[in-house]
């Protein structure tokens, strides 16, 4: 088999009819990287697609989990702390516990179209996107009568949950999620191009992103949740960050995140951050308003894949959700062949 053929005939029509779109996928495969990219975008004549940086949105979550291992073997934070250890506007011994954070079921809200209806009469107050509570309204709600006693919520994505949760994490060492961002995963894996803050030595690497029908977007701007979604990246960072939790042994912080936790549908757990399907595959996608990711591996075939485009998808479009499950099966029965 041909992986380059493979990958062609399995993502090539992706970005047909996408005007200036890169959609950009990365492998591990029998412990090498391999990387294909399609699109005509014209980044590409000054900016090898191995180097263009990306918004991952919401695969930001398994790099906010895995910065809490980390800190967890060092002994700076338990998983059944309450929250309130780290934070004096919540109040003392606040039910909710950091690991409901980290696997959504501390019954913070998840994105509802009902509270966008209520947004609209509302003061304008800064909120980032798709979390729809400023800080200041979710320490109002964290005071509500709902959490006066600990109870297990079922798992509800909560985009605020995990930006809190990242809060925490920096507000426990006096640093900023960033800070945080840069000590424990981009310095200790020589990540050179994962940031939020851009500088303007990035700016010719970045892409720009564009929405469902085309239109292009500004560069997202997070300030309160920034471990919701607010990293930027390439695909070769992303493969060395993969590549890191593939290798991951008992020794290893980020091992731990990798254990399920708790179900969330018929086939699907939670971990850490990452999702767990039942064939395996531990992974994690991500959208902005102008951009679409996905990141997964599976332990026992030691493969990999990150996909990552420059345009955000309806759901009834093709995804890079759907590559990267083909591409895996497709390698999964090479496995199989052999």
């Amino acid at each position: 088999m041909m992986l380059k053929q493979e990958v062609q005939r399995i993502a090539s029509s992706y970005t047909e009819k996408k005007k200036q779109a890169l959609l950009v996928i990365g492998l591990i495969h029998q412990g090498e990287r391999h990387v294909f990219h399609f699109g005509d975008h014209p980044i590409r004549q000054r900016v090898q697609p191995e180097e263009v940086i990306f918004e991952i949105g919401s695969i930001s979550k398994v790099f906010t989990t895995s910065i809490l291992a980390s800190m967890i073997q060092k002994g700076q934070m338990k998983l059944d702390d309450s929250i309130s250890l780290y934070c004096p506007e919540i109040r003392k011994n606040h039910p909710i516990q950091i690991e409901q954070l980290a696997i959504h079921t501390s019954g913070l809200p998840s994105y509802r179209f009902l509270r966008d209806l209520q947004l609209r009469f509302l003061p304008k107050v800064r909120r980032d996107m798709y979390c729809q509570y400023s800080l200041d309204e979710l320490m109002k709600l964290l005071h509500s009568k709902k959490w006066n006693e600990r109870k297990e919520y079922p798992s509800r994505y909560s985009n605020v949950g995990m930006g809190l949760l990242g809060l925490i994490m920096g507000w426990s060492l006096h640093k900023t999620y960033e800070e945080l961002l840069t000590e424990y995963i981009v310095d200790e894996l020589k990540l050179s191009n994962t940031f939020i803050t851009i500088k303007e030595d990035v700016k010719e690497k970045m892409i720009l992103g564009h929405q469902e029908n085309g239109k292009e977007v500004p560069p997202l701007q997070m300030h309160d949740y920034q471990g919701a979604g607010a990293i930027r990246s390439t695909v070769t960072d992303l493969l060395s960050f993969l590549s890191a939790h593939m290798s991951a042994d008992v020794a290893s912080p980020w091992k731990m995140t990798h254990e399920p936790k708790v179900k969330i549908g018929k086939n699907m757990s939670m971990g850490l951050g990452w999702v767990i399907d039942d064939t395996g595959l531990i992974c994690h996608n991500g959208a902005t308003s102008g951009f679409s990711s996905f990141m997964g591996f599976r332990p026992d075939s030691k493969a990999g894949v990150v996909v990552l485009s420059n345009y955000r998808n309806r759901i009834t479009q093709d995804s890079p959700d759907r590559i990267a499950y083909d591409v895996m099966n497709m390698l999964e029965q090479e496995l199989k062949v052999k």
